[in-house]
């Protein structure tokens, strides 16, 4: 233990020194040998990123082993890194694709807005930017950060992007190309409540996917601790007519979706057959989806036979999936 600044903070552990502590905690190696494991963290993986995973799985909860984990071995640990992993290229794969559909929505609409000429619009918003009363020139600074990038320069320099004057007569179509996925989201409800637009109702939908965004940008894991209820808010009306027409009940779906990561996978499968267009793009997503849901996750599903959390999480996914994505390999 090293003590800093009278607090006590924890000796970093070597890799060799991790599998004992595992073991303290009844994690085995049976299933994935103790070289095997060592290897797996020394190569591909790292302790912390790994045993996230482990909050999907129960502890004792009195006796001897009271706070220890049941039927936990290292591969299953292993197996649900390398799901996640997979999950996680193909989530963001499909939220670029959301990301750039809905900038395809958004031109598309102004062009038919007899009021609009592709400059108004932004002209307001980076006004409101300018002026705004609780974080003043946000948009315009995330801008200027990008013009620094040689490609963006050249772009933006005939608009006299200067640091003591406010950013204006931009077309909607370059500026869309230069905003956080974060920003065309408020972009998105600034225009649609300024033209009382029906697309509105996506708005907090869209939050939702901007935060996975973020996690699978930054290779957060996104499958471990499936069993927190840290998002009691209600679900939008969308997403429960959704899942009830997936056949989905009403306990279960407060369950699952009580859950924030559960909730912004649910609303980004939701999003994208409502947002991406293209019907080749959508068949590729329906393919990569029905190998990876029904082929490598169900792989080493014998692991997870005693895993109730899991099966019900796969079961809810499932109806989801096998309404709108499944498709026949075969064929």
């Amino acid at each position: 233990m090293i003590i800093q600044n009278n607090l006590s903070l924890k000796s970093m552990m070597k890799i060799v020194e991790l599998v004992p502590h595992m073991k303290e905690k009844n994690i085995k190696f049976e299933k994935c040998s103790e070289n095997d494991a060592i290897k797996y963290l020394t190569e591909n993986n790292n302790y912390y990123n790994v045993t996230a995973y482990k909050n999907n799985f129960v502890k004792y909860q009195c006796g001897e082993f009271k706070g220890k984990y049941i039927d936990l071995d290292f591969a299953y640990l292993k197996d649900l890194a390398i799901i996640d992993y997979r999950t996680r290229l193909l989530l963001f794969k499909m939220i670029i694709d959301i990301e750039h559909y809905l900038k395809i929505r958004i031109l598309n609409t102004i062009e038919n807005i007899d009021a609009e000429d592709g400059y108004n619009i932004v002209n307001l918003y980076l006004e409101k930017d300018y002026n705004d009363s609780k974080f003043p020139k946000k948009v315009h600074d995330s801008i200027r950060k990008k013009v620094s990038n040689e490609y963006y320069k050249k772009i933006f320099s005939k608009y006299d992007i200067d640091k003591d004057k406010k950013i204006e007569n931009i077309p909607i179509w370059e500026f869309l190309e230069i905003i956080t996925f974060g920003e065309l989201v408020n972009f998105f409800e600034f225009y649609t409540r300024e033209y009382n637009l029906d697309d509105n109702k996506y708005v907090f939908i869209l939050r939702e996917i901007n935060k996975l965004r973020n996690a699978v940008a930054h290779n957060s894991c996104v499958l471990s601790e499936l069993d927190k209820k840290d998002n009691l808010h209600r679900a939008d009306t969308l997403i429960i007519n959704y899942l009830k027409e997936c056949g989905i009940g009403k306990e279960n779906r407060n369950n699952k979706l009580a859950n924030s990561r559960i909730r912004q996978i649910t609303y980004t499968l939701y999003m994208f057959n409502i947002i991406v267009s293209s019907e080749g793009i959508r068949n590729n997503v329906k393919y990569d989806i029905t190998k990876l849901f029904y082929g490598r996750i169900i792989l080493n599903n014998k692991y997870y036979t005693n895993n109730g959390l899991l099966k019900s999480i796969y079961n809810y996914f499932d109806k989801i999936i096998e309404k709108n994505y499944k498709e026949n390999l075969d064929q």
